[in-house]
Formats: C-alpha cells, structure tokens, sequence
C-alpha cells in the first residue's frame, strides 16, 4: 500500500481509531472490544471509542476489534474517512460480491472468508461472508448478513474464553467459519447415500429433483471452498510479525479442516454421479421395454391389418361374403396367424 494513502503503515504511525461526533452512533456498530490479552475483553460503543480515541487508542490499552454492520451508511462513511485504511482495501470490505481471498501490504493483510447462512428463513447454501482487515493492533471486520461466527467469538470475550491477541482472533475467526461448514457437508454426504439408497424404491421424477438440488447445494459450497483454502494457505504461510507461530499453526490446522471438507464434497459429488447415471440409465431401459412392446404389438398386428384392409377395398366385393362360414374362417386363419407370429418371435428370443 501506498503510505500517503494509509497513515496506519507508516512506521511512525500509530493506529488511530478516531470517531468524531457525528459517526458516534449505534447503528453500523455490531460491536467493539478492547482485548485484555487474557481471552476477555472490554466491550465498547462508538462514544467510547470516540473518547478513547482523542487523540489516539494507543496499543499498549490492548488491540482492539471493531465488528461492522456493511449495511448501514455510518458504518461505510467511517471506514472510508476516518479508518485510515487505504480506499481500496476499503472498497473490497463493502464490497457486495466478493469471494474469499488474502492479501497483504506491508503489516496489513485482509482476509475474506465465506460462511454458512444460519439466518432464520435463510438457506444454509446462501453463503455469508466475513471480512477482515488487521495492521497488527486493530482488526476491523464486516458484514452483510449476521455471521454466527462473529456472534461466537463476540460471547467467549464476554466469557474471558476468547483471543488474547489479533493474530489469535483471526485465526479463531477463520477455524469458526470452517468448523460451521462441517454439520452441512456431513447432511450432504449423508443424503447423497440416502438417494443412492432410494434410487429402486421411489419415483424417479421424485430423486431426479432431490438429486439436481443436492447437487446444485454442493457446487455452490465447492465454489467457494476451493478459493477459501488458497485464502488460508496464504494466512498460514504469511510472515507478519504479528503473527506468532502458533497463529500460524492454527491457520494450518484450519487449511486441514477445510480440505477434509473438500474432500467430503467431492466425494459425495461423486456418489451423486453414480445415482444419477444409475437412475438415467433405469430411466432407459424402461423407456427401452416400452418401444419394445410397442414395436412387438405393432408387428403382430401389422399382418392382420394388412389383409382385413385389402379384403376392406376390394372393388368387387369381400369374397365369399354371403357364406356364412366365411367369417369364422377368416377369424380361424387370423389366429393362426398370430399364434405363428408368437412362436417365431419367441423362437427368435424377442418375447
């Protein structure tokens, strides 16, 4: 980053979180804390930054962590004015689409993960996501949506169970979006068994549909597994001072968790494959027995109208017409016809 456009870089600058009047307001503010590097933490408002920053929150009071609501327009004018975060890191923090990703400049990094939607009415596939931007004495994060992550971390500070430093809150950030991941992918893998099971016993129009959702749910969540593995292979092999090894550890074990559970959606992608050709090619074959027996009865009775229509246009008359034995004989002779028709068909093996 460019140090004339972030002051926090400079390596004579201090972080600064200044929240002049106008932006100290509840709204945009999910929720602050200043660590006590014992796993608790002090809870804070945007008055209480506002006057812990006059003139500036030095990291010796502890790091601090300020949880954003994207949404609301304080929260988006304060990052973009008073943050002292370079505009375009700023502008990958708002961000309405984004996937995950890691960057770094100098002491900074952000980190962009993707997690489960808990929302009430929420599908768990409607992935939310978290964004996080850190120098090494700061960690400030956003979201769109309520991220149940955030929520976890927000109660083990409360409990004084929570990270004792900014390195140790983003790694806890990164293993509670994983670990959140791991009840749907199981539920997954086990109704692509549950499906494969079915696959004889119910409709097939029925598992066809329950197959394409399934499946349509697992492509979204490998979509954007496979980037956010990449994003915390670069978070665990990253040096920045103000991550210990430990930190670093975790963000690998985290990188681990995620590639099981990638492992897992592949897996059951693959189980989904097999009932789906299972089920098609049963779909075949079905279709296949049914042109059979159409293609059988046309041949049988083909012959028969053949001739009842040629005695149908004789110009000079259906012979014999006026014996009244004609009839029956006829009848007789259509039945042998057709009884022959059937034992050479099924001399032939086609019956």
């Amino acid at each position: 980053m460019d140090s004339r456009h972030n002051p926090v870089n400079r390596p004579s600058a201090r972080p600064v979180v200044r929240l002049k009047t106008a932006y100290a307001h509840r709204f945009g503010l999910v929720c602050a804390f200043r660590l006590d590097r014992q796993g608790g933490g002090e809870a804070l408002q945007w008055a209480d930054l506002d006057a812990d920053a006059d003139p500036e929150l030095h990291s010796a009071q502890g790091p601090v962590w300020i949880h954003l609501d994207l949404k609301h327009a304080n929260a988006q004018r304060w990052l973009s004015t008073h943050s002292g975060i370079d505009p375009l890191v700023v502008d990958a923090l708002t961000a309405a689409r984004v996937t995950p990703r890691f960057e770094q400049r100098g002491r900074s990094l952000l980190l962009i993960l993707k997690g489960i939607n808990f929302r009430q009415g929420g599908l768990p596939m409607d992935m939310v996501t978290l964004r996080l931007w850190s120098d090494g004495e700061r960690v400030i994060s956003g979201r769109h949506e309520p991220v149940r992550a955030a929520s976890d971390l927000q109660r083990s500070l409360v409990k004084g169970q929570g990270p004792t430093d900014v390195g140790d809150l983003i790694c806890q950030c990164a293993d509670l979006m994983t670990q959140h991941m791991e009840e749907l992918i199981f539920e997954q893998f086990d109704e692509a068994h549950r499906i494969g099971h079915l696959r004889n016993a119910k409709p097939t129009e029925d598992l066809v549909a329950e197959l394409a959702h399934l499946r349509r749910a697992m492509i979204r969540m490998r979509h954007f597994l496979g980037p956010q593995r990449r994003a915390l292979e670069r978070l665990a092999a990253s040096h920045q001072p103000w991550l210990s090894e430990n930190n670093r550890e975790r963000a690998g074990e985290v990188v681990h968790q995620c590639t099981q559970y990638i492992e897992g959606l592949d897996a059951a992608q693959r189980i989904s494959e097999i009932t789906q050709e299972e089920i098609l090619q049963r779909s075949t074959e079905k279709t296949e027995r049914r042109l059979f027996s159409l293609t059988v009865i046309t041949a049988i009775f083909l012959p028969l109208t053949f001739i009842t229509g040629l005695l149908g246009v004789n110009l000079a008359g259906i012979p014999d017409a006026t014996d009244r034995w004609a009839f029956l004989l006829l009848c007789l002779f259509l039945g042998l016809l057709v009884a022959a028709q059937l034992w050479y068909l099924r001399r032939k093996g086609w019956l």
